[in-house]
């Protein structure tokens, strides 16, 4: 009589970053080690409490040792080995692909796409992306392309042909709430009613029903992705693996703690194709990538590669990695777009008003009193603390109203933008988009210019269609001149090229805010010259918070490999001439 198998129930870990074997009665957990040590000697293993932990990228292993042990696969665990199988069959393949098509460029990629529809709708860069994303058997691409350079457009057109070519039946669209409802009016753009799209917005009941439609395009926002995880689930079950994710601006996607990157993941098992949008993928740091890859190739490029914490180390390691496994492409606007006009920064230096001074310097006093007092231990434990306090110190220059009771005066930047606005307003007859970072700030812009007609983009809107009504009139009403924003809120995705001067009254800590920001003026459509104006506050840390700001654009943009050049600013072409000067020996002095 034959020995009895090894019995042991798969399930997958919430991160899906392992499968857990547990045993069932009659086993322990070294007979299922042993079992698997007999078949496969190097394949790594953790003891747990409850099992044995195998790394997910090993999973695929064990669909083929069923002579040796009997597993019973529980809720999506045998999904992931099928899916990591798959990887590991077509990856090098893929990626030797993608790297030739990059090579040849458009030659290349046109030799791919002669059955791509109204291919000539589409610029060069598009019609490579469009290449390279439907490529046969591939799991998807990473596409980096520079905020405006139209990569709706690529998803789209590929959506298309994958479609012509029996491979997909629907898409699903997560991405930020300010851009659920651009997709369907891109939609309609480029394919007029060819495709049925569905915006899965409002209550839960609403939500419903909008999943359970018949459409061919499914957008939502990420909140829904983890409220409504079960029900998109089930709605890419029913199209049983010919379904197609799409992550627009992911660089909302990196931390594998958070719930929406968890379920983002668990539905992208589901799906055949994952593409992943973002034009500043990496705008606080290297580890901001892993998650954005892990999305597309299940984990292949960073499998088993260990990220230091330092953040010149994981630049280096990070770099290297995307380089020789990973699947994304990135164009450039000056590239692709030649013709976009040029970008102009200027820092405006605004001295504080003398409330605004008294308020700040105690502020700040009190704040290096208490960072000298504790020791780093201490100050780790309350770092909470202190970097609300930094933020406060920051809300004191922009206007002290919201947090200094009885503040009476008018805030030194509320003085600078009577003259800015002025200027480019009532004798250039320009529209402005003014950025702050603040409600309060926000809330006393809106408020003193109304004589320009104003627009509200920022937290307090909620309603999208009143977001989308602001763009609209600033977009198309002659009369409307100004678009107050958040960066936060109206940093991705939105066109507001009618302007073409954009002022920073304040600025979100996030670089991703920043960078994706000032590409709301800067991008295809746009005609003419564009200007930028950062009021900074004299001698205070929002100047260093800006250069801050700058460095880690640099830094994103060499991880990516970018060939860029330095802005045109008024302070750079200043520093050249005074440099040049003083080697001619003639004794200037700033």
């Amino acid at each position: 009589m034959s020995k009895q198998l090894p019995k042991a129930e798969v399930f997958t870990t919430d991160r899906l970053d392992a499968i857990c074997l547990v045993p069932e009665r009659g086993f322990d957990r070294q007979d299922i080690r042993e079992a698997i040590k007999r078949i496969l000697s190097s394949l790594p293993m953790k003891s747990l409490a409850e099992g044995i932990s195998i790394p997910a990228q090993h999973a695929h292993l064990l669909l083929g040792i069923s002579h040796a042990i009997d597993l019973k696969w529980r809720g999506d665990s045998r999904l992931l080995a099928e899916n990591r199988q798959q990887m590991s069959l077509n990856i090098n393949g893929i990626r030797a692909q993608v790297e030739t098509i990059k090579a040849k460029g458009i030659k290349g990629a046109e030799e791919l796409i002669t059955d791509l529809a109204d291919a000539d709708d589409l610029d060069n860069h598009q019609r490579i992306n469009v290449a390279v994303m439907t490529l046969p058997c591939s799991p998807g691409l990473c596409v980096f392309d520079e905020q405006g350079t139209g990569k709706t457009v690529t998803v789209i057109y590929a959506f298309d042909l994958l479609v012509h070519r029996d491979e997909v039946d629907i898409v699903l669209v997560l991405a930020p709430k300010s851009m659920v409802s651009e997709w369907p009016v891109d939609l309609s753009r480029f394919k007029g009613d060819l495709y049925k799209s569905m915006t899965i917005t409002g209550n839960r009941r609403e939500k419903r029903l909008a999943i359970n439609s018949d459409s061919d395009f499914f957008i939502t926002n990420y909140e829904t992705a983890v409220s409504m995880e079960k029900e998109l689930t089930a709605l890419l079950r029913r199209h049983n693996g010919r379904a197609m994710l799409v992550v627009d601006e992911s660089f909302y996607v990196k931390n594998l703690d958070a719930k929406r990157t968890r379920a983002i993941r668990r539905l992208r098992e589901h799906c055949k194709r994952a593409f992943v949008l973002c034009g500043t993928p990496a705008p606080n740091s290297p580890h901001d990538l892993i998650q954005q890859f892990n999305i597309v190739d299940l984990g292949h490029t960073f499998e088993s590669i260990r990220i230091p914490e330092d953040y010149d180390l994981a630049k280096m390691v990070v770099q290297q990695a995307i380089n020789d496994r990973g699947l994304y492409i990135r164009h450039l606007k000056t590239n692709v777009l030649p013709d976009l006009p040029l970008k102009r920064f200027n820092r405006v230096i605004v001295p504080l008003n003398p409330e605004q001074t008294k308020l700040y310097e105690a502020a700040l006093r009190d704040f290096i009193l208490d960072l000298r007092s504790i020791d780093d231990s201490a100050f780790q434990r309350q770092l909470g603390s202190f970097l609300a306090r930094r933020s406060a110190l920051l809300q004191i220059c922009s206007n002290p109203a919201a947090i200094a009771e009885n503040y009476s005066e008018v805030p030194a930047k509320l003085q600078a933008l009577d003259e800015l606005l002025n200027e480019i307003i009532s004798v250039k007859k320009e529209k402005v988009v003014l950025w702050s970072f603040y409600t309060a700030s926000i809330s006393a812009i809106f408020n003193r210019y109304q004589r320009f007609n104003p627009v509200r983009y920022d937290g307090t809107v909620s309603d999208v269609a009143v977001r989308r009504e602001a763009v609209h009139r600033f977009q198309r009403d002659n009369e409307t001149m100004l678009f107050v924003a958040n960066p936060a809120a109206a940093g991705a995705g939105l066109t507001l090229h009618r302007a073409r001067f954009a002022i920073y009254e304040s600025m979100s800590n996030q670089a991703a805010h920043y960078l994706q920001s000032i590409d709301r003026i800067h991008r295809r459509g746009q005609t003419r010259d564009v200007e930028y104006l950062i009021l900074l506050c004299d001698k205070t840390i929002e100047i260093d918070e800006y250069d801050r700001l700058l460095r880690k654009e640099r830094s994103a943009q060499g991880l990516l490999g970018d060939q860029v050049h330095e802005p045109v600013t008024r302070k750079s072409m200043l520093e050249e001439a005074i440099n040049s000067i003083r080697q001619l020996g003639e004794g200037y002095e700033q």
